[in-house]
């Protein structure tokens, strides 16, 4: 203690001395500067030093970094990667690198899929210099060489896919050598951005802050594979347009936590914003405005932009149900109602929430529409296309106030009791299919693939198999966690997607009696692991949030999710804090605005606030 009390007045007499012959109001106003050190501690991840300057900390054997970025990317098996890898070795060292001294050599690409792998390496480059602002000061001439190898020149992303990777790195005298082995491209860019995951910034003092230099791990041995196929996030952008700069905003903190699905609720009942060449009236009878539409070059270029991120675009068309404005004009085109109860009040009878709509089986016109824009759909998404029908809350009662839809079940032998209009949602759904399939393969986009369905009445165990193949459908299980349908579905030997909605439903908490989810109860939900369960999601629906606020619901809560898709771990949330903390500074630096997981204090006394 009398040593600290003499290095602080050592330091308050320099300061005097310097500031001796200025005005007094020039004098620098404070007298100390703390520069806080952080150690390693076993098992409990990266605490902040007593004390914040390094010549009094006594003797302290533990590691010590001047940041608390490069402390947790080299503390604990993991280090900063997020999700988990399956297996890791990190050395405890590391070395100064600057992005321009990084280089790619294609040892052993396919033809096929080297322009893919291109346009994901150049990524990495850039991932680097957002850990310092954009600009790493401090220039390292050590070459950093990536070595690629790739199996296969497969370029599709599909639930086949092998995403699995293997990733070296040494640091040798001459250069830092990096071998990334993987049997498609989109493994390759796993170990891309598990790469980039090991370097860290590290500011550098010099009375400004801005210098800023970045450190990797100097050796790693990592070998990694996802536990689930589908690993998927919904945005909502019918309930408020969402711009297309921040839905690439969310694409990129997918691609940092390596899930692979966006699935794009992207029209309900509420507004139809996707633009389609075929039936221009959807979006000028349906979008909020003349702004707020995505128009199929914006829509091609958002799927482009994915798939270099490793990320499948889903885009959900919601029908029967969730189906109103957009759908409006049939009448006056000679075309009859196209959909019934739009807009209608009161409107609790007929639909889940207001505004209400449900398209009219009833009217062929209706399905000559539906098959003009699935055509567009399956033109501009990529091969095989991956569709989302919806198919949930379905409102007889809206049904059964149609006469036309009254008579053409009657004419049909069917009653109007739930059992006639359920076979009226079954036919809906045969159909539809048989027009989807039609479409693929007049576009030219393959052969014909499973399509998804939110579970609903008609996916109930004991009427399913009546209008529901299981070829042909994977179910979207969003029902809470207590019950029994998802186990049910699988034992009929269906295949199925969890977004469970007390757990994963971001906009929980925000509205009615609905619980807030925060990370840790998120991370803390496992998924069954048998045949049949192809993965999960996370669920952004945006009745009460807009641009404004996305990003800190969204993040880092579906980062949670995200390593419980790849990895399941077994991890309890307190070890795995650490690393989501680094992870949710790595999206900080990308652009993304996650929301705050925790006292800045406990962020740097990490096992003292558990």
């Amino acid at each position: 203690m009398a040593y600290r009390w003499i290095l602080l007045l050592t330091v308050a007499l320099h300061m005097v001395k310097s500031n001796e012959d200025k005005p007094v109001n020039d004098v620098i106003p404070h007298i100390y500067e703390p520069s806080w050190m952080y150690k390693c501690v076993p098992d409990q991840g990266c605490e902040r030093t007593e004390h914040p300057h390094p010549l009094v900390m006594g003797n302290i054997t533990a590691q010590m970094f001047g940041s608390l970025d490069v402390c947790r990317t080299v503390c604990g098996r993991f280090g900063g990667l997020w999700p988990r890898p399956v297996t890791a070795a990190l050395s405890s060292q590391t070395v100064r690198i600057h992005p321009n001294y990084l280089r790619f050599d294609l040892v052993d690409v396919p033809a096929e899929s080297r322009d893919l792998l291109v346009q994901m390496t150049k990524l990495v480059g850039d991932n680097l210099l957002a850990e310092c602002g954009g600009n790493v000061t401090e220039i390292v001439e050590t070459p950093i060489v990536v070595y690629i190898s790739v199996k296969t020149a497969v370029t599709s992303l599909v639930w086949d896919t092998d995403e699995h990777y293997m990733l070296d790195v040494q640091t040798k005298e001459e250069e830092i050598a990096v071998h990334v082995v993987a049997d498609t491209v989109f493994g390759a860019r796993h170990a891309f951005e598990t790469f980039t995951q090991l370097a860290s910034p590290e500011r550098l003092d010099d009375g400004e802050g801005n210098r800023c230099g970045l450190r990797l791990v100097s050796g790693a041995k990592i070998r990694d594979r996802p536990v689930y196929k589908h690993r998927g996030f919904v945005m909502d952008s019918s309930r408020h347009f969402i711009p297309m700069a921040d839905i690439k905003r969310t694409i990129d903190g997918l691609a940092a936590t390596k899930m692979n699905v966006f699935h794009w609720h992207v029209t309900d009942s509420h507004s139809f914003p996707l633009e389609s060449s075929r039936v221009p009236q959807f979006t000028r009878y349906g979008a909020y405005s003349a702004k707020e539409i995505y128009t199929t070059e914006e829509v091609r270029e958002l799927i482009e932009y994915a798939k270099v991120r490793g990320v499948r675009v889903v885009i959900e068309i919601d029908a029967p149900a969730h189906a109103g404005n957009g759908w409006q004009w049939g009448k006056e085109y000679g075309f009859g109602d196209l959909a019934v109860c739009v807009n209608v009040y009161p409107w609790r009878p007929y639909c889940i929430e207001p505004p209400c709509g449900q398209l009219n089986p009833a009217n062929p016109a209706m399905y000559r529409v539906l098959r003009d824009l699935y055509r567009d759909i399956a033109e501009t998404m990529t091969k095989p296309p991956l569709l989302h029908m919806g198919g949930d809350e379905v409102f007889l009662n809206c049904w059964n106030s149609s006469e036309e839809i009254v008579t053409y079940m009657k004419n049909k032998g069917w009653d109007t009791t739930d059992e006639g209009f359920l076979k009226l949602w079954g036919e809906f759904h045969e159909k539809a299919l048989q027009i989807w399939d039609e479409e693929v393969h007049a576009a030219g986009a393959g052969d014909p693939q499973p399509v998804m369905l939110w579970s609903s009445e008609l996916t109930q165990p004991q009427r399913i198999q009546r209008f529901l193949d299981k070829n042909r459908y994977i179910i979207e299980v969003w029902e809470v966690i207590t019950s029994p349908l998802l186990s049910q579905l699988l034992r009929l030997g269906y295949r199925v997607v969890s977004v469970p909605k007390d757990i994963w439903y971001l906009d929980h908490g925000t509205w009615g009696v609905t619980k807030y989810s925060n990370w840790r109860r998120m991370y803390s939900h496992k998924l069954p692991t048998e045949d049949g369960v192809i993965g999960g999601e996370v669920a952004m629906w945006t009745e009460y949030c807009d641009s404004q606020v996305l990003d800190t619901r969204v993040w880092p809560r579906t980062a949670a999710v995200g390593e419980r898709l790849w990895a399941n771990p077994n991890t309890d949330v307190y070890s795995a804090e650490p690393r989501l903390q680094r992870h949710r500074a790595r999206l900080i630096a990308r652009g993304i605005k996650p929301d705050a997981m925790a006292p800045a204090w406990c962020e740097q006394h990490e096992s003292r606030c558990y």
